[in-house]
């Protein structure tokens, strides 16, 4: 595997984990900072909706493709800053607006890092290093999601906050290397 694809893996493996600790008891969370179903779906909405814009529009514009290493770079430090800033959420609102940040971060990241990792690929080497990151983000997933209880259950949704800011902190570094490597 070349370094550029190693780099990239972990730099979605470490977002894999800052957001998969959250992700079943993310409903919980929002309950207790006074929101309902309502407002779980609707946060959701809107990090999906940031991120599915950003993706169509930035990943089909020539200023974008022309800087994949930048891009990648950007995404997780937009993404790093909203999921840094669940530690300040109070109310819905906030979340809200934590949500798109992070779905701008996403919608960023996202394109920049497919085109990057498949533009690293061998044809006769793909179907590797594809399955070695679906699996991968799978199974760090389901770690991170068992892990997130735990660190709630036994401490708080704060510390669980840092620990997610360490990990997508740690994407931001690895991503600076990537923005570094020579092509």
């Amino acid at each position: 595997m070349k370094r550029i694809s190693r780099l990239l893996l972990f730099v979605s493996f470490s977002l894999v984990v800052a957001e998969g600790l959250i992700g079943p008891i993310y409903a919980i969370f929002v309950k207790n900072i006074g929101g309902d179903v309502l407002a779980a779906g609707t946060s959701f909405g809107l990090f999906s909706i940031a991120s599915g814009v950003f993706i169509f529009t930035f990943g089909r514009s020539r200023f974008f493709k022309e800087r994949l290493r930048l891009m990648v770079f950007f995404g997780c430090l937009i993404a790093a800053i909203g999921i840094t800033s669940y530690l300040f959420v109070s109310n819905p609102l906030e979340l809200f607006i934590t949500q798109i940040v992070i779905g701008i971060g996403v919608g960023i990241l996202e394109p920049s890092w497919d085109g990057l990792f498949s533009a690293d690929l061998s044809e006769d080497k793909a179907t590797t290093f594809w399955a070695t990151w679906a699996g991968g983000r799978d199974f760090l997933s389901g770690i991170a999601a068992i892990v997130g209880g735990v660190i709630v259950a036994a401490y708080s949704f704060e510390v669980l906050f840092i620990i997610m800011t360490v990990f997508s902190l740690a994407s931001v570094f690895i991503a600076g290397g990537i923005l570094l490597e020579k092509k």
